[in-house]
């Protein structure tokens, strides 16, 4: 266990920007939306969302796909084993993935405090969560955030396994199964069903229970990939 920790706080050292350049965008785009809709005056609307949260979900899917192909050869050149490696990942992503949550919360809280900075602004809140209790908010904040870096690792696994070759086939074969899934749907008109279904799932269900869900498996995709991974 000790080994794994020192693992787990290598990669730390080693991925200081991969915590750093997600708050930073997200920060940038913060002040960007500000300014944006605070030159709007009255013409702002009634509590507009802006999306920008989306920021740091995408910049921690990059950082963690960069993070698998930069230090797995080099965690192997330290005689790391495969699992001690996939461990240390877990626990820093988890530790990631809190921290980030916690995070988001209390800037929701401060938006909510400050009636949306002042501009009765959207970008941290979400509105839908605002019935529910911190310990429910911070699962719905962390878990999207666990699916996006559990993507990222996937595809980081895929390319140190099959090189770029497997990664651009295996975007080709989720683009398929979407496609092909899309398809079946449009032509049995099950799209009604298919809103109606999302409209009787909760807040919790959508963007914690689903997501969990989606990242256990791509965890444990990503090990079958690692194991017979070679620098």
């Amino acid at each position: 266990m000790n080994r794994v920790l020192a693992v787990a706080r290598l990669q730390a050292v080693g991925r200081r920007d991969g915590l750093l350049w997600p708050l930073v965008i997200l920060g940038i785009a913060f002040a960007v939306n500000l300014f944006v809709f605070g030159s709007m005056g009255d013409e702002i609307g009634d509590r507009p969302v802006t999306g920008g949260l989306a920021s740091v979900y995408i910049t921690g899917l990059a950082f963690g796909a960069v993070a698998v192909a930069q230090q797995f050869p080099f965690a192997l050149g330290l005689s790391v084993t495969r699992r001690e490696f996939a461990i240390a990942l877990g626990l820093f992503t988890l530790a990631q993935t809190a921290i980030y949550a916690v995070l988001l919360v209390v800037l929701q809280a401060v938006e909510h405090a400050t009636d949306g900075w002042g501009l009765r602004l959207r970008f941290f809140g979400l509105g839908l969560i605002d019935g529910y209790g911190v310990p429910t908010q911070l699962l719905i904040y962390g878990a999207p955030m666990l699916l996006m870096s559990l993507i990222g690792i996937t595809l980081g696994t895929v390319y140190v396994r099959w090189r770029t070759n497997g990664v651009f086939g295996g975007i080709c074969a989720v683009v398929l199964v979407l496609g092909l899934a899309a398809g079946l749907v449009t032509k049995y008109g099950r799209w009604p069903a298919v809103g109606d279904w999302l409209a009787d799932q909760s807040a919790l269900s959508l963007f914690a229970g689903w997501p969990s869900l989606v990242a256990v498996l791509l965890a444990l995709l990503s090990w079958t990939a690692l194991r017979r991974a070679t620098p």
